[in-house]
């Protein structure tokens, strides 16, 4: 059986659901996340946040517009208002009712499955506070080992910071993930790449839409492993594992999966 420190060490091809399975479910809803399972991918991301009185729930954006039928930010907001919200509906009618699931939610069934979770801090210093954002990550780390859960969690976001304070407080405990040659509000005080165990491709164009040669050597120089969001087709996931692309965030993880059998790489 393989361990989770082979899964995260790039010896196999990973893929993951872009917030669950998005393409057929409501982002970041528990039903988007047992997808996931049902199908057989290898990880989850989503995206951590937390409420005015101090829980952690799983939305993308600060303002619950686009995936509620509310208004508001989700830090204005407590956990009570924000469960009484529809997540579901604007999807489809049948998921009406679908709601904003807190993490300890979501670990409750996690943990359970042998998936890996891609968790990114969406409470940026430079937005909220440093005290508010390293507050949000001790609490999840606080909840990620209540389940057990610290050997396959990756630590992953926009906010170097946020990164930086992860390797300073918790060293070698988790997999952390970030964005190689990304501007960030959030700089960390050395460089990134002293602390990366996984860099997201980030920049692209028209002429190469899995990224630039140049970012995936910069990492693999580094002993970086690469990860990308790309379209969900069989041109762009070969030209990223060409260039040693080692886990696939997706936005339509069925598509992908037959994409990376077809492959050969499942």
């Amino acid at each position: 059986m393989r361990t989770y420190n082979e899964l995260l060490n790039g010896e196999e091809i990973l893929l993951g659901g872009h917030r669950g399975d998005r393409k057929n479910c409501p982002e970041n809803t528990m039903v988007a996340f047992r997808a996931m399972e049902e199908m057989g991918a290898d990880a989850i991301e989503t995206d951590v946040r937390m409420t005015k009185d101090g829980y952690l729930v799983l939305i993308h954006d600060r303002d619950v517009q686009r995936t509620t039928d509310g208004k508001g930010f989700v830090d204005e907001m407590t956990l009570e208002e924000l469960r009484a919200l529809d997540a579901g509906s604007w999807k489809d009618e049948r998921f009406a009712g679908e709601k904003i699931p807190t993490v300890e939610e979501f670990l409750e069934f996690v943990s359970k499955t042998s998936l890996i979770v891609n968790w990114e801090l969406k409470e940026y210093p430079a937005e909220l506070g440093e005290e508010r954002a390293f507050g949000c990550i001790d609490k999840l780390v606080e909840l990620i080992d209540k389940y057990g859960m610290a050997k396959r969690s990756i630590m992953n976001s926009f906010a170097n910071r946020n990164l930086e304070y992860v390797d300073e407080k918790w060293p070698h405990r988790f997999s952390i993930h970030g964005y190689l040659n990304k501007y960030t509000d959030d700089p960390s005080s050395v460089p990134m790449e002293s602390f990366l165990d996984w860099s997201a491709i980030w920049n692209k164009d028209e002429a190469h839409p899995a990224g630039f040669e140049a970012d995936y050597v910069f990492a693999k120089e580094r002993d970086i492993l690469t990860c990308i969001l790309v379209a969900d087709t069989e041109e762009q996931y070969r030209m990223a594992l060409d260039l040693g692309c080692r886990m696939f965030t997706s936005d339509d993880p069925k598509a992908a999966l037959e994409i990376l059998k077809g492959l050969g790489v499942r």
